[in-house]
């Protein structure tokens, strides 16, 4: 399976699993344009990525993308968590992985995650016992993608305050992964269980979601090679976008297919760091290989 994983960095460089993202989640086209605008020449990214699925599937990345059984529900359902247009209407097993909840259940004993829980707001004794309420919360959405229904809050009394849909979002303690001013996170592709590439996204608000792209290289420290970067603004449409979409990419998603920052400095990564997240990405991606679908608990849209 074509994974993107995304990591948090916490204080104390105590790295978190975030999510998972399934189908054709970009990243890719990211490392190639941070190649390209950095250091002048293409990443060979794409061929290794058509290599493998050619060698595995004896098809390219493309048709081994569109065959998949369940691709027309994700492409819906990843249209519905943008707000953009209705469910599917008997969503097939696979989509549960978009779940973040089922991914917290599948993954949490495993790989160090933030402790999480569904949001009910009947439970707030039990968000007291387990969650760590000295530091802001956040809710997230159970499927949502691009920070949307992402909302920080500083008092548990203000959940009160608020009138969710039952059960669709989850509630954390806030990390801070940040390095300066900068809220930071990793993406890691994985495919067929071999590691692909990683690259860092950089930006100056709450969330670090389409900021400055940053390539990623081992290092003593965590750090940017150049704190005073410059960054070159790009306009190409992502490889990724291209294929899950087959060409009919939906005009909202304009800005988020075609416009990039690539930022002229790297991302420096602890060496342990480093190793862990490349190691993780291609380990989940084994174990959602193997994975029963069918077994997987119901997606709360299924519910």
């Amino acid at each position: 399976m074509y994974i993107g994983v995304d990591f948090l960095i916490g204080p104390g460089l105590n790295l978190y699993l975030s999510e998972v993202n399934t189908g054709v989640p970009g990243g890719a086209s990211e490392y190639d344009l941070i190649h390209r605008v950095r250091y002048g020449q293409p990443s060979g990214i794409f061929d290794r990525i058509n290599s493998l699925s050619e060698k595995n599937f004896g098809k390219d990345f493309y048709e081994y993308i569109n065959s998949l059984p369940y691709i027309d529900d994700l492409r819906s359902l990843k249209i519905w968590m943008d707000g953009e247009g209705p469910l599917p209407k008997n969503p097939a097993p696979a989509l549960r992985l978009e779940d973040k909840w089922i991914q917290y259940l599948l993954l949490s004993d495993v790989y160090q995650m933030i402790p999480t829980m569904i949001y009910d707001r009947k439970d707030e004794q039990e968000l007291e016992r387990r969650l760590n309420l000295e530091h802001p919360l956040v809710l997230k959405k159970r499927l949502g993608r691009g920070g949307k229904g992402f909302r920080m809050i500083e008092d548990v009394s203000d959940l009160r305050k608020l009138d969710l849909e039952e059960k669709s979002f989850l509630i954390q303690p806030y990390i801070e992964s940040q390095i300066g001013t900068y809220r930071l996170s990793l993406r890691v592709l994985a495919f067929l269980g071999e590691y692909i590439c990683m690259f860092a996204n950089l930006a100056p608000r709450l969330i670090s979601n389409h900021g400055f792209r940053f390539g990623v290289y081992p290092g003593d420290i965590l750090g940017i090679s150049d704190e005073g970067f410059k960054t070159k603004r790009t306009i190409e449409r992502a490889w990724e976008a291209d294929i899950f979409y087959q060409g009919d990419i939906p005009d909202y998603m304009y800005d988020n297919v075609y416009i990039e920052d690539i930022a002229q400095a790297e991302l420096i990564l602890p060496h342990s760091i480093h190793k862990t997240v490349k190691e993780s990405a291609a380990s989940i991606s084994q174990l959602y290989m193997g994975l029963d679908l069918n077994a997987l608990p119901k997606s709360y849209i299924e519910e």
